[in-house]
């Protein structure tokens, strides 16, 4: 014989999950919150393109907008004073800075002392002012900047005695001419 249940109690909510299991009512919780989820989503994602209309048709209306406006008018030249100005800026600016520096930096031994460096980038020279100890040591340097592969000329302008020091160092100026087409 097969046998029946008969529940005469009325219909509740603990009723009707008893009846269903626990099984199926963990399985209809986990759907819920699943569609919970993919309901949040897609409506993030709503909101998310509807900013991004409106953004388009902002970038719309800007673009007509200037689309409209009027090309600026032509400008007037410069003047020859202030782009010869300009020019020898740039030209200072495009010194091979790195490459004279490098060269002098090589030939300068321990025993002179670099006062001073002038360059002149229309001319392609550099002008410098040194101290060494003895003549033999002026003379040197010059002859080892001679030797530098970057510079193509070298002169010992000018020097002296100074005897104002106790140590009577000798200053000289040199020059060093280097090619302007070399980078």
């Amino acid at each position: 014989m097969m046998r029946s249940r008969i529940n005469f109690a009325p219909r509740s909510w603990r009723g009707t999950v008893d009846s269903l299991g626990i099984t199926l009512c963990l399985c209809t919780l986990v759907a819920i919150l699943l569609l919970a989820g993919v309901a949040s989503t897609v409506l993030g994602l709503l909101q998310q393109s509807e900013r991004l209309k409106q953004s388009l048709q902002r970038l719309q209306q800007a673009s007509s907008k200037q689309a409209n406006l009027k090309p600026a008018p032509h400008l007037s030249a410069i003047p020859e004073a202030q782009a010869l100005a300009v020019n020898a800026a740039v030209q200072q600016l495009n010194l091979p800075w790195r490459d004279v520096l490098n060269a002098i930096e090589a030939a300068t031994p321990k025993s002179i002392a670099l006062i001073s460096l002038e360059p002149d980038a229309k001319a392609a020279t550099l002008r410098g002012h040194a101290e060494a100890k003895t003549p033999d040591d002026m003379i040197a340097y010059i002859e080892q900047l001679k030797k530098e592969e970057f510079f193509i000329q070298v002169q010992l302008l000018k020097h002296e005695i100074v005897e104002q020091d106790p140590n009577r160092p000798y200053r000289f100026q040199f020059e060093v001419l280097w090619e302007k087409d070399k980078p």
